[in-house]
């Protein structure tokens, strides 16, 4: 498994997350994860509902 190390974060982004974090009943790093996680799979799933329609709109040969 792959890991990711972000420096340079501000201490209200921390917090923020830190607040998330209790909110959800997880660690710091479980929340960054999960925010990691639905935003990358949000991305993909934003692409592929965009390639469907380019591949709709096409004209038909």
């Amino acid at each position: 498994m792959d890991s990711l190390s972000i420096s340079n974060l501000s201490t209200r982004t921390i917090e923020g997350l830190r607040v998330l974090a209790a909110c959800h009943g997880r660690t710091l790093e479980t929340e960054a994860r999960a925010i990691l996680e639905q935003a990358a799979r949000g991305l993909t799933e934003a692409d592929e509902f965009l390639a469907s329609i380019v591949t709709h709109d096409q004209p038909a040969p």
